[in-house]
């Protein structure tokens, strides 16, 4: 593959059907064992899900055989020229962090997590990630997703906090760091800092990389009283 021809999606399936066919999976597992599921099982039910869809990439996709155009805590990411979008791999074994997480849970957020969570972006900014598909490194998993690239800089704190609570969203603080919730959705996003919303040149604020999650139970008790 060119590294000037676009990465392809994964063919056939919408990132939103992955992602129920995945989350129906978690909750027959939850049902059967009487408790819901961790890292490690949503890593198990991803990768035999993958396999049975066709999901994991044959070939190294040529951007990856070079250096990354930016690194974050969370992907490498690559420009692809002459398609104003960028190809982002997560770290091997490594899909980023939860917004909130029970006390018996991992902060870190599964295969599943992080698909729900592009998921929901894609809903709530009407951005248009798609899913590239899963690759097996010597040094473990990584997911790729294809997202458009967003010209602009780097929105103040003032313009962030104004593009959140003029539509609803409450503002609480999260081991130091700030978030917001949407009370209507349950819906709690974080990692709200400037390098992840852009201000560009029509007015407008493109947020591109924050997590997402849907709350429910204790969690959703808990982040409704951090709102108050």
């Amino acid at each position: 593959m060119s590294p000037y021809e676009p990465v392809r999606p994964a063919p056939g399936v919408p990132l939103q059907a992955h992602v129920e066919e995945l989350r129906r999976r978690c909750e027959a597992v939850s049902r059967l064992q009487g408790g819901s599921t961790y890292f490690h099982e949503e890593l198990g039910i991803f990768r035999v899900y993958a396999a049975e869809q066709g999901l994991f990439l044959e070939e190294t996709p040529a951007e990856l055989n070079r250096p990354p155009d930016e690194e974050g805590n969370e992907h490498q990411v690559w420009y692809l020229a002459g398609q104003e979008a960028v190809l982002k791999a997560t770290w091997p074994d490594f899909f980023g962090l939860l917004v909130i997480h029970r006390p018996d849970e991992e902060a870190k957020a599964s295969p599943i997590d992080y698909l729900q969570r592009w998921s929901i972006h894609n809903d709530l900014f009407g951005d248009d990630i798609a899913f590239v598909g899963a690759l097996q490194t010597e040094s473990g998993l990584r997911l790729l997703i294809r997202q458009t690239a967003i010209a602009g800089v780097p929105a103040t704190e003032a313009q962030i906090a104004e593009f959140f609570t003029s539509t609803g969203w409450k503002r609480f603080i999260l081991e130091g760091n700030v978030a917001y919730f949407d009370p209507e959705r349950c819906i709690a996003v974080s990692d709200t800092h400037r390098g992840n919303l852009i201000f560009m040149d029509d007015g407008l604020l493109a947020p591109i990389d924050l997590r997402v999650q849907v709350l429910s139970g204790a969690l959703l008790d808990t982040v409704i009283g951090l709102c108050q």
